[in-house]
């Protein structure tokens, strides 16, 4: 049974609340603190957070007032297009950088010294975010706004039915990746310091486990309708497990956030209703008391006692 459109609006919008604020807090204390700022296995985090916010702002508003209202938020050919590009590119760019973070996790615990220099970190670490971005957002634009493309617009439906045009699917090139990574680290024969890298292997464990799980049924059933299988089986869950998918790029910011250390000891301190109260163990002060006539109250008086 499919999730009805206003059930899916009024998900998408208690859970996108609680994200943007995660989003927000955790990008400012990601760039604000310069311990964080400097660390390289934090940038694609930074990366991904950033354009999941994008994301939330203006694809995950319209599909809400959509799935309300059953028409486009804006029904001009301008914000159709905008929405169509920033959903794909958006969408394609996270798991992209999904992929590479789990790459370059594997260079920096098995290769440290392969991003020692200048030029080394610029080709392992920097030039690949760009590219994860820079792709899908040249094919996009490419088959949106310089191929031709015959599709009518629907200002009634998602996207305004422009992804009709885009025949791609990013999901097998994410499968691929991470077999890679995966080959690769059964590969490595090195001596490894798990101590020193047990932060970067939860954060990435972490944000892979959602992402796979959210990801992986659609996937597999894409796949296996390739393959032949009949468009009947699991017809009226495949819109919903793409449906789950955007759970992957809402939920990353707490993730994100709740993985790193230092994020969750910041948001403790702002917020202290999420601390844990202890109880003090330790000496306590007695209250000595006299009274107008009476001896002095307490151990001193036993002590009075005593010397007399």
């Amino acid at each position: 049974m499919t999730i009805p459109n206003i059930v899916r609006s009024w998900l998408f919008q208690g859970f996108q609340i609680p994200s943007v604020l995660f989003g927000i807090s955790s990008l400012y204390y990601l760039l604000t603190d310069r311990g964080l700022r400097n660390a390289l296995n934090n940038h694609v985090i930074i990366a991904m957070v950033f354009v999941g916010l994008i994301l939330q702002f203006i694809d995950v508003t319209a599909l809400i007032y959509t799935g309300r209202t059953g028409t486009v938020l804006v029904s001009t050919r301008a914000f159709c297009f905008t929405w169509a590009s920033v959903h794909a590119i958006g969408v394609v760019g996270v798991v992209n950088l999904m992929a590479w973070a789990s790459i370059e996790r594997h260079i920096l615990i098995f290769h440290p010294n392969l991003v020692r220099t200048k030029t080394n970190r610029f080709f392992l670490h920097y030039f690949p975010l760009i590219i994860c971005m820079m792709c899908p957002g040249v094919f996009y634009i490419t088959m949106y706004f310089i191929v031709p493309c015959s599709i009518t617009m629907n200002y009634k439906t998602v996207d305004c039915g422009l992804y009709s045009c885009v025949v791609a699917n990013p999901s097998v090139g994410f499968v691929a990746l991470i077999i890679r990574v995966l080959a690769s680290k059964c590969r490595a024969r090195q001596r490894i310091q798990w101590r020193n890298y047990r932060r970067m292997a939860v954060q990435l464990l972490s944000i892979s486990f959602l992402y796979m799980s959210l990801w992986c049924p659609s996937i597999f059933l894409y796949t296996a309708y390739l393959l032949g299988l009949s468009r009947n089986i699991g017809a009226s869950y495949y819109p919903d497990s793409n449906y789950f998918n955007y759970y992957a790029i809402i939920l990353t910011p707490i993730v994100c956030a709740l993985s790193l250390p230092e994020l969750r000891t910041k948001f403790k301190i702002c917020f202290p209703c999420c601390r844990r109260r202890r109880a003090a163990v330790g000496p306590q002060a007695l209250m000595m008391t006299r009274t107008k006539a009476g001896p002095i109250a307490g151990p001193t008086a036993a002590i009075a006692t005593i010397a007399q």
